[in-house]
């Protein structure tokens, strides 16, 4: 694989509008990572703290995923990604762990960090999704300094079923026997059956040298994170793979990128992390 990387990046990676700037990333103070997050809920009723959850006012500014991201579908797609894709460090302790919490997110990020104090910022979502609402969605913004600091956003949602619009029995029946109606009445535009009516707005800071399992601890949320050192051509040429064969969906314009902190997965292999059973 090293033998061929020269080859492969003068081939690919130049043509690439990730790395058409020849000085855009230099050796000698660029550092390159493997970041891994595993996300999960406690269940109800472990912490006697109070957890203060906000009204939801209005759902207008929320991410909402397409129609064909629903709970079955997420759970089939992520399924297959995993059957086909490499296990991440926290694959072992996520089976371990989803015995008795829920997991929400389980993440891996091929990071390149251009020089020190060079910040990546990365968005991401719940597995599970109701009506496309995901449970919940994050950011995190890494910093390499003389630790990699990390500092997350997560914005945790408990829903309702009160916007299920109420149907009149009488109604439906006589637009059933209308052959020609054109306005049913309960269409499934128009029907909603779950929407966020609470959220936990909760911020995570975070300081760790590579090589270590951190834990993030709270009553509601716990996070685990894990930074691997890769070498740079390694990343480079994993994000250039990706960068050939996207994985994230049309609605991503990959010539539109404008840096490599937008890029996610990494087919990159990495040892795992050391974690006490």
């Amino acid at each position: 694989m090293k033998a061929l990387t020269p080859i492969f990046l003068s081939l690919s990676l130049l043509s690439t509008p990730l790395f058409a700037n020849d000085g855009d990333i230099n050796p000698d103070t660029a550092r390159a990572y493997q970041g891994y997050m595993l996300t999960f809920l406690w269940p109800e009723g472990q912490s006697s703290e109070h957890i203060d959850y906000k009204n939801v006012f209005t759902v207008d500014n929320l991410i909402r995923l397409p129609k064909e991201s629903d709970e079955e579908n997420i759970s089939v797609t992520n399924n297959e990604a995993s059957a086909s894709s490499e296990s991440t460090p926290f694959d072992n302790m996520e089976q371990k762990l989803d015995r008795r919490v829920t997991i929400l997110a389980n993440e891996k990020w091929t990071l390149i960090f251009k020089a020190p104090d060079d910040t990546i910022k990365k968005q991401f979502t719940s597995k599970q999704v109701k009506d496309g609402y995901p449970e919940l969605t994050g950011d995190i913004a890494i910093k390499l300094g003389r630790y990699l600091e990390s500092d997350i956003h997560y914005k945790h949602y408990l829903f309702d079923s009160f916007t299920q619009p109420e149907i009149d029995p009488e109604t439906v029946n006589n637009n059933e026997s209308n052959l020609f109606s054109q306005d049913i009445g309960n269409t499934e535009s128009d029907v909603k059956a779950f929407e966020p009516a609470l959220v936990l707005q909760l911020h995570m800071s975070n300081r760790t040298a590579s090589k270590k399992v951190n834990y993030l601890d709270h009553p509601t949320i716990g996070t685990l994170l894990y930074f691997h050192p890769i070498e740079l051509e390694d990343a480079m040429a994993a994000i250039a793979l990706e960068t050939m064969t996207p994985e994230t969906g049309a609605s991503l314009d990959y010539d539109e990128l404008q840096s490599t902190n937008e890029l996610f997965e990494s087919s990159t292999k990495v040892d795992p992390p050391f974690i006490p059973q």
